[in-house]
């Protein structure tokens, strides 16, 4: 297992979506009839809950604890990640974000517009369900899948958030926009795998160099209880991630 810390200006950002249970919440008993306010809640994330299989070949976690001390200061909550459909801003304090024992909590009154207007009557009508998010990560932890662990996938736990960018009300989770996100954890992984290969192909180098002799032999020792320096070992999924693109490269160029 590989803990990262990384410097925030050097990261990419992030969209993850979350089924949640997005809800209006009800005005006070005796207030008209107990009908509903225009405050739409939510989760945008939810503690240690795994993810499904990401980009073919992680799943994810979020820690409890890795909002806390987030820099929320800016965060719009918008309809689909479109700027231009804004519904609220913590910067404005329209919009309420709290981490909780579940997960990070929203809350924002549905404006007095068309699309204010349009998010209540698709919320109440269960159109809309799922909430997005984007973020910026400084740390987290990874345990790679190989051959001794038989783990099918990598798995990855974020330990701290360092910025939420935005929130947002979706209709279907936007994986398309995460591509250069997890293209820039692929980066990260190759530079973590070519570092510890150098690191133990340097080790061998000394082993070989300082290799005991056996004085009744001349022959250089063996101890097969002696341990060796732990290689990693690239993983599986990552593999078979490989293998699917290059068979649709083939395809592609075949058609």
């Amino acid at each position: 297992m590989t803990t990262n810390k990384n410097n925030p200006s050097n990261c990419s950002i992030e969209l993850r979506c979350e089924a949640t249970e997005i809800c209006i919440r009800k005005l006070a008993e005796g207030n008209e009839k107990d009908a509903e306010s225009r405050t739409i809640e939510g989760y945008a994330a939810k503690f240690d809950r795994w993810s499904e299989p990401i980009g073919g070949w992680f799943k994810e976690r979020i820690q409890r604890g890795a909002f806390d001390g987030t820099d929320m200061k800016d965060v719009v909550m918008c309809f689909n990640h479109d700027l231009n459909s804004i519904l609220a801003r913590t910067l404005s304090k329209t919009l309420s974000l709290s981490a909780d024992e579940t997960g990070l909590h929203f809350s924002f009154e549905a404006p007095h517009t068309s699309l204010g207007d349009d998010m209540l009557e698709l919320v109440r009508r269960g159109d809309i369900s799922k909430c997005s998010f984007a973020f910026i990560v400084d740390r987290d932890e990874w345990l790679y899948a190989d051959k001794k662990n038989a783990m099918e996938y990598d798995e990855r736990t974020i330990l701290h958030v360092a910025q939420l960018r935005d929130v947002s009300l979706v209709v279907f989770p936007a994986y398309k926009d995460t591509e250069a996100g997890i293209r820039s954890l692929e980066e990260r992984k190759a530079e973590f795998l070519k570092q510890h290969n150098d690191e133990n192909a340097n080790d061998r180098k000394e082993n070989q160099d300082n290799v005991a002799v056996d004085s009744s032999t001349g022959n250089p020792a063996t101890d097969q209880d002696t341990p060796t320096s732990a290689g990693v070992v690239q993983s599986e999924s990552r593999r078979r991630l490989a293998a699917q693109l290059r068979l649709k490269e083939r395809i592609n160029h075949d058609n």
